[in-house]
């Protein structure tokens, strides 16, 4: 597997949770006269994911005036070498030894990330503050509205997808492993599941089979779970195959 950097990671992550909050926004804003969904986001709640979107805004502003600089820094990852200690990268550290930066750009880049730091702890307080689905009443109120069959094959089709995912499980490490080994100039915005298992030549026609069988039904239980999660909670977010509860 290739070497990833260490802020490539920082970013994914950032904008990862970023993904989440915007996802969050949206199904705190769905209506209350939805039927038969009920709103699940309290107004205390709307306000907290307001505070988060401020401090996500703010630290994409804080890399985007140093752009060029977290580029050359980016760079300077990419360019250790595979025995390099990760696990204790310091990224202030890092900076300072670069020769590829004036002192004037490795000031900017350690006060950056100061201030980074300081906005992901007051991101961190924020989540913290956020009510878990076990303590929201509006949750509980939903789930007593919700048709006992719906929840009943909720709960079904959960099981089977639990059951089907871990059937091949050493299977699916293997498309894992070799996913994760493709190159970086990879057309990963044509990637296709079922093109690249049956593509792998670590897997026998048979299993290339089974896991393509196992696929289309995890596909069509997902689509599932979103329709019946739509019924009871809304507008969930649910995409096709991809169910974020």
């Amino acid at each position: 597997m290739k070497k990833k950097t260490i802020w490539s990671l920082v970013l994914t992550l950032a904008l990862a949770v970023s993904a989440i909050g915007a996802t969050a926004v949206a199904f705190a804003a769905t209506p209350d006269t939805a039927e038969p969904a009920a709103a699940i986001a309290t107004e205390n709640e709307d306000a907290i994911w307001e505070q988060i979107e401020a401090v996500e805004a703010k630290s994409d502003a804080v890399f985007q005036r140093n752009a060029a600089l977290w580029e050359k820094l980016d760079e300077a990852c990419n360019a250790l070498p595979e025995d390099y200690n990760f696990e204790g990268f310091d990224e202030a550290e890092f900076i300072r030894g670069m020769t590829t930066l004036t002192a004037e750009e490795k000031a900017a880049l350690l006060t950056d990330i100061e201030e980074l730091n300081g906005l992901d702890t007051e991101m961190e307080a924020l989540y913290a503050k956020l009510p878990s689905c076990d303590n929201m009443p509006l949750y509980e109120k939903a789930l007593e509205k919700a048709d006992p069959k719906v929840l009943d094959e909720i709960d079904t089709l959960e099981q089977e997808y639990d059951r089907i995912s871990e059937k091949n499980a050493d299977l699916w490490d293997k498309v894992d492993e070799a996913y994760f080994g493709l190159p970086d100039d990879y057309n990963f915005d044509n990637y296709d599941e079922i093109s690249f298992i049956r593509s792998l030549n670590v897997l026998t026609d048979a299993e290339k089979e089974a896991l393509v069988t196992d696929y289309n039904r995890l596909v069509e239980i997902d689509n599932r779970l979103c329709e019946l999660n739509n019924s009871v909670w809304g507008n969930t977010g649910c995409e096709s195959g991809i169910c974020p509860l």
